[in-house]
């Protein structure tokens, strides 16, 4: 048990508030604030409500955590969350009280990455072996205070570390080939086919690439999209073409080469087959602005 109590704590929310909203500053997921503290016996915290997603890791000794009207015991190995909006309180052991490390963020993917890592309202502690890790990335952060931009750059960058490495931990507990959940893999699928669509695409391939089979890809882009990923991707091509060809004097053969077809006869027939004309006719009657000279 620790004679003297030890904690240091920094705050970081302001440093990061100054820069939301300026050209190339990504302010998506910030950290707020991060810190440690060896705690005296009994020590509490709480109850209170949280106005960010905030994570202890337990590197030593043990505790418990008092959520949703259940009781957690948790010791070194372990790590735990606290939800925005909800009442909390949590308390070091008696006999062996815990040394932990934490760090609060928030931003429009912060939820995204929490789910990615495996907490839930019904599971806000999960087993993590790396403790030491993250006391050192902290012990880090705190020996790198500047309010210059490079100082609030470093912090976050490597608070992103230990979230990454919180979502690796989680896929090799669930011998996955990332930590993603259902929602992300088919989103993920999704936005590479909107960015990816003139190129030639394998689902095969992208399902690879993810980390799934193929008919599970399949599967969870037809829930999203209500299509298959192959009809997907011809969907946004063909709405690609007709965009093209409703405002652009370019010809055929190029406006299909950007549509992912190297073939403009093979581009002309599944063209035809969707909008009931071929490309050109489909030009004379929706571009007003276009010449045949």
């Amino acid at each position: 048990m620790k004679e003297q109590r030890k904690a240091e704590i920094v705050e970081n929310c302001g440093f990061f508030a100054e820069d939301i909203g300026k050209p190339g500053i990504d302010t998506s997921v910030s950290l707020d604030f991060f810190g440690y503290e060896h705690c005296l016996p009994r020590h509490s915290y709480g109850p209170r409500v949280r106005l960010n997603y905030v994570i202890h890791v337990v590197i030593d000794g043990k505790g418990m955590l008092d959520y949703g009207g259940k009781r957690w015991m948790i010791r070194k190995g372990q790590m735990f969350i606290l939800f925005p909006g909800e009442v909390t309180t949590y308390y070091a052991d008696k006999e062996d009280p815990w040394y932990y490390c934490w760090f609060g963020f928030q931003g429009s993917s912060a939820r995204k990455i929490v789910e990615s890592i495996g907490f839930s309202a019904q599971t806000p502690v999960l087993s993590f072996e790396d403790g030491e890790g993250v006391e050192k990335k902290i012990m880090d952060m705190l020996g790198s205070l500047s309010l210059t931009l490079d100082g609030q750059l470093h912090r976050n960058a490597e608070m992103m570390e230990i979230l990454s490495e919180m979502i690796r931990a989680r896929a090799k507990q669930a011998g996955s080939a990332c930590g993603m959940t259902d929602f992300s893999y088919s989103e993920y699928a999704v936005r590479y086919i909107n960015n990816h669509f003139s190129e030639k695409i394998k689902i095969q391939e992208l399902a690879r690439h993810i980390g799934i089979s193929r008919s599970y890809l399949v599967k969870l882009v037809r829930q999203e999209t209500g299509m298959s990923p192959q009809e997907y991707l011809i969907t946004i091509r063909m709405r690609r073409a007709a965009d093209l060809l409703s405002r652009s004097n370019d010809p055929i053969r190029s406006i299909s080469a950007e549509c992912g077809y190297d073939d403009a006869l093979a581009f002309s027939k599944v063209f035809k087959s969707r909008f009931g004309q071929n490309p050109s006719d489909y030009r004379l009657l929706h571009n007003k602005n276009y010449s045949e000279e």
